[in-house]
């Protein structure tokens, strides 16, 4: 029987810090040292990433602090972002001699009318594309929030590698609930190897090893453009959780779209924006696997120490054409969980002061 089995990049979003002078007395030639803090309390903001020139970035510390070294003379661009907040932009000018002015950047914390946005439903996507934020301006300050969870986990896993293992674990389900014997095996990842990244149409592949395998669109897909410009998103309210209350954010594929690619929601926390779980199905079945007659896949995240989230569980199902009887076998269940995670240089939990 052929089936569909699931290839997933594990992911950590949104987090942590870098180098700062916090222990310095003065600025060094070349260094821009700086605090972020929240606009209506004064709070450092740790966790906040701050881009300059477009180029270079790195996250603040426990106590909002960052830090660039190497800067030559001129004025640069800074960009700062921070969950629950605003992003801003504020020119920096870097003079030719003497100590560089300590620079302070406040972000304002977001407040959304989420009851003010209609829930309405869509079966349909006949106009894709991120929300206009002229018309729904809270709901587009929403999924801007999925992208900076996006840009910092790409920061994260690019500046700051990791290694981890995940143990794979596939079963076939009868129509009793009965499951068959469990195939396990392992397999060893590290964040800097991207591999796929979502394009239209090619979210069901033939492996040559695996036969047909499901791409599984994570944090950096679901805010690249690509993945934007081919999906329509809609707010769908406020759910209760164990974790908490969580902002559900719908997504649908291009009506247009004539393989296979993916409809679903991501769950935000209310609180901290953090994305928690993320439920995916297939748009289209594949017509060289007529067997299956849907596929479900939900991706948990879980923090693995302050504000450091990561992939903790896949789950999916394949739905399978079936007989009649308790014998019959009506699914296949493909379950991944991370067993081991380590950094590969820097832990960025402890920094290296400059």
């Amino acid at each position: 029987m052929k089936l569909l089995h699931l290839a997933v990049r594990y992911a950590s979003a949104a987090v942590l810090l870098m180098s700062a002078a916090t222990r310095a007395s003065a600025q060094l030639s070349g260094v821009l040292i700086g605090d972020v803090v929240a606009r209506e309390t004064g709070a450092p903001l740790d966790h906040a990433m701050v881009s300059i020139a477009g180029e270079r970035q790195t996250f603040t510390s426990e106590s909002g602090v960052f830090s660039f070294r190497g800067l030559q003379p001129g004025v640069y661009r800074m960009h700062v972002t921070h969950l629950g907040f605003a992003p801003a932009d504020q020119n920096i000018e870097i003079p030719a001699s003497g100590p560089i002015p300590r620079v302070k950047v406040m972000l304002t914390h977001l407040s959304f009318k989420l009851a003010a946005v209609r829930v309405i439903a869509k079966p349909s996507c006949t106009n894709p594309g991120r929300p206009d934020p002229t018309a729904e301006p809270d709901f587009a300050a929403i999924v801007q929030q999925i992208r900076m969870n996006a840009e910092h986990y790409q920061l994260l896993s690019d500046s700051f590698p990791f290694a981890h293992r995940v143990e794979r674990i596939h079963q076939m389900v009868r129509r009793d609930s009965v499951r068959s014997r469990p195939e396990i095996d392992t397999v060893s990842m590290r964040s800097d190897a991207h591999g796929w990244e979502y394009e239209m149409g090619t979210v069901v592949e033939r492996d040559p090893r695996r036969g047909y395998v499901m791409h599984l669109p994570t944090l950096r897909d679901f805010a690249g453009i690509q993945f934007l410009n081919n999906h329509c998103f809609q707010y769908a309210g406020i759910e209760t959780s164990n974790e908490g209350n969580l902002i559900r954010i719908d997504f649908r594929a291009d009506d247009q779209i004539k393989k296979p690619d993916v409809n679903g929601s991501i769950y935000l926390d209310s609180a901290t924006y953090q994305i928690r779980r993320a439920d995916l199905e297939l748009s289209r079945m594949i017509p060289q696997v007529p067997e299956i007659t849907s596929v479900h896949v939900r991706t948990i995240f879980t923090e693995v120490a302050p504000s450091i989230v990561i992939i903790d569980k896949v789950v999916g199902s394949n739905s399978l054409k079936h007989g009649w009887g308790p014998w019959a076998t009506v699914a296949s269940r493909e379950e991944q969980r991370m067993t081991a995670f380590s950094w590969m240089r820097t832990d960025p939990r402890h920094p290296v002061q400059p």
